[in-house]
């Protein structure tokens, strides 16, 4: 979940303005392949030397692109540019919800899979068999997302129901800003860094709800909530 301090809020900020540019988007496709060295990056994508430079300027300060060192057999050492650790960037803008994913240093699992190609010298068919393979991923690829807008949305209509009984409540002001910077942290702009809000919210109401909340033996009422 996105941090809602000012400093990590900065950084959101450069980071989407280091990739709201088409330019510096097809300078990450090139790096994601392999190291590429400025000279190499103009020519491909048609501009001068100097352009290309100021923005891996922009990419280095966001902290998505790093220098290294390549040797040459003849000249001076050339300066490359590579991708540093990934991470993962996700928004979701529902009518229930809006959210800010970001998390630096994600780690990438590879998934192995076998797939039988032909010989080389078949270089149509076994272009054919990836291309399939690409499919299956794809439609994989979309169909977690579509489940992801399904849960963030259902999320949402859980959030405004806490928000409502919250409105309606005797609770002091403090418990519920407590909860609703970890609920839903992207409105509120507190600093939640614990990757688990909910056992936190949760721990909130062992610490402060634990009298309120305790059951009686003829208490047979149960609580019903309804989702639109």
């Amino acid at each position: 979940m996105m941090k809602g301090s000012s400093r990590d809020s900065d950084y959101l900020d450069t980071i989407f303005k280091a990739l709201g540019h088409i330019t510096r988007r097809r300078i990450l496709r090139l790096l994601a392949q392999r190291p590429h060295y400025p000279y190499e990056l103009s020519k491909t994508l048609g501009f001068t030397s100097r352009v290309i430079i100021k923005h891996l300027e922009v990419l280095e300060n966001a902290g998505i692109v790093e220098t290294e060192a390549g040797e040459r057999s003849l000249g001076p050492e050339r300066t490359y540019y590579k991708l540093r650790a990934g991470f993962g960037l996700s928004t979701t803008i529902l009518p229930n919800s809006f959210a800010v994913h970001l998390r630096p240093n994600t780690r990438i699992t590879t998934i192995r899979a076998r797939i039988s190609l032909p010989p080389v010298r078949n270089d149509v068919r076994a272009v054919k068999i990836l291309l399939n393979e690409l499919r299956k991923i794809d439609r994989q690829i979309t169909a977690l997302e579509e489940k992801r807008l399904q849960l963030m949305n259902h999320r949402g209509l859980i959030i405004q129901k806490i928000e409502n009984i919250m409105e309606n409540c005797s609770w002091d002001e403090e418990s519920c800003r407590l909860i609703r910077s970890h609920i839903n942290p992207v409105d509120t702009g507190n600093d939640v860094s614990d990757e688990k809000p909910i056992e936190k919210v949760l721990d909130i109401f062992e610490k402060r709800f634990s009298g309120k909340a305790s059951k009686k033996k003829d208490d047979k009422q149960e609580v019903r909530i309804e989702f639109d």
